[in-house]
């Protein structure tokens, strides 16, 4: 593996290669210890700065993006388990930054790809563990509702496979080249996921006009579209599942879990699930915020985020 870097003072752009010749961009900010966070579905590493620039001081950030998201949208997902291919990526950027005593944290999708890491490879590397707003599984256990979208998961998961029914023939057409109404269902599709990820009803309101009013620059400048059926192949490897609750219990670094109160995406009881498993764990609830707290209540989260790492 080798890395192109395009470095400042503290700061640098790595596009990182990986196991099987694909690459991924990774931004590297600040001094200090070294922190990892993986960012959630539909978003990128950016997403990170705001929360990260005030204690760059103390700390060195390794922020990815994701194969399919932010400027590593390009990058092939040609995988049945999406999940562990996110892991492998993982585990390649500690190798190629030969980052140990790390701080690995990730927000919904990127706190999914972190529990599946645990699962293929430990937390020999890892001091401390940041979980945001995922359960132990994105399918729902025999009887209950404990993984994505709650009780509405069933609702969900069969508009997932009729989208993934009717686009399947038609992955090698650009986006804007899609029938209408396929273009349409799969821009309203992810649109909704972001809207139900915040409390916010003004940013609620902001997303379906974006999304409807302004989808050229939306798709331009805030979800790519170039690489479009990786998305659908993300909310597929969602309805297969990882169950991660075997080597839950091997974590044995501090670790903090964050819930929203109003989630739309997992109960109270999935999230406090996790802290019957891992011995060091704290549960920090998100009074006001739904799925995404750093945006809901982002000074409550930057507070503990400082407090987490820095304790």
């Amino acid at each position: 593996m080798q890395a192109d870097i395009n470095r400042g003072e503290d700061s640098a752009v790595a596009t990182v290669r990986l196991r099987d010749g694909e690459s991924l961009n990774v931004i590297c900010i600040g001094r200090g210890s070294p922190v990892l966070l993986v960012h959630a579905f539909a978003s990128r590493a950016q997403h990170w700065l705001p929360h990260v620039l005030p204690l760059m001081h103390r700390f060195r950030f390794y922020l990815p993006d994701l194969r399919g998201f932010g400027k590593s949208h390009h990058t092939r997902l040609d995988s049945d388990d999406v999940f562990a291919t996110y892991a492998h990526d993982i585990e390649d950027i500690m190798q190629h930054f030969g980052l140990q005593d790390v701080v690995l944290g990730g927000v919904s999708t990127g706190a999914y790809v972190c529990l599946t890491y645990n699962q293929l490879y430990g937390f020999g590397r890892i001091r401390k563990y940041l979980n945001i707003e995922h359960g132990a599984d994105s399918a729902h256990q025999p009887g209950q509702f404990n993984g994505l979208f709650r009780e509405r998961q069933a609702e969900y998961f069969t508009h997932f496979r009729q989208l993934l029914r009717i686009t399947e023939r038609q992955r090698h057409l650009p986006y804007w080249k899609l029938p209408l109404q396929h273009r349409l269902q799969l821009r309203d599709t992810v649109a909704a996921t972001l809207r139900r990820s915040t409390h916010n009803r003004l940013l609620r309101n902001a997303i379906s006009a974006g999304t409807g009013l302004a989808e050229p620059l939306f798709t331009r400048h805030v979800l790519p579209v170039d690489n479009w059926p990786v998305y659908l192949d993300v909310m597929r490897a969602f309805m297969i599942g990882r169950d991660t609750r075997a080597a839950l219990g091997n974590i044995k670094v501090p670790t903090m879990v964050m819930a929203g109160r109003h989630s739309r995406f997992f109960t109270l009881e999935a999230q406090q699930e996790l802290l019957h498993y891992i011995p060091h764990a704290e549960l920090v609830i998100f009074e006001k915020a739904g799925h995404a707290p750093m945006v809901d209540q982002p000074l409550l989260f930057q507070k503990n985020l400082t407090r987490f790492l820095t304790s």
